[in-house]
């Protein structure tokens, strides 16, 4: 997905995103299902502003009990865009005539899954000695 340089003003526009992400593994295996997302973008002089946000969707396994789990996520992020230069403090910049929103995307999406996700707040893990996932039943592990 790009964005033409010269048809950014100083007026904010919105663009739904539209990128073949689906499938694609990101932190710790977790897959990518859907997206559901806006490109909010405008010019402050030289920089251009973008802004990411909506929610995204993962299958990835619960860092207890390894269990396959859906997990939808928030997300809102904010990119200064300068021109290209020689300053070498600069994260993002942009030469030509446009700009690819697929590398601020796929940012996004990085930044904003959790360290570590459970199936509930109350997820019981895995028996350490059997492996039974306790939340499904108790094992006789623990009376032993």
């Amino acid at each position: 997905m790009e964005i033409f340089l010269n048809e950014i003003t100083e007026s904010t526009a919105t663009e739904n995103v539209v990128v073949p992400l689906a499938g694609e593994e990101f932190n710790h295996g977790a897959k990518l299902k859907s997206i559901d997302m806006v490109a909010e973008y405008y010019r402050a002089g030289e920089t251009i502003c973008i802004r990411i946000k909506g929610d995204f969707s993962i299958i990835t396994v619960c860092d207890r009990c390894l269990a396959d789990i859906e997990v939808i996520i928030p997300t809102d992020e904010s990119f200064y865009v300068f021109p290209e230069s020689d300053a070498t403090d600069i994260d993002y910049f942009y030469s030509g005539e446009s700009i690819e929103l697929d590398d601020f995307i796929r940012e996004s999406i990085i930044m904003n899954i959790p360290e570590k996700i459970l199936c509930s707040e109350d997820c019981k893990g895995v028996c350490s000695r059997c492996g039974t996932n306790l939340n499904d039943k108790k094992c006789n592990c623990m009376s032993t």
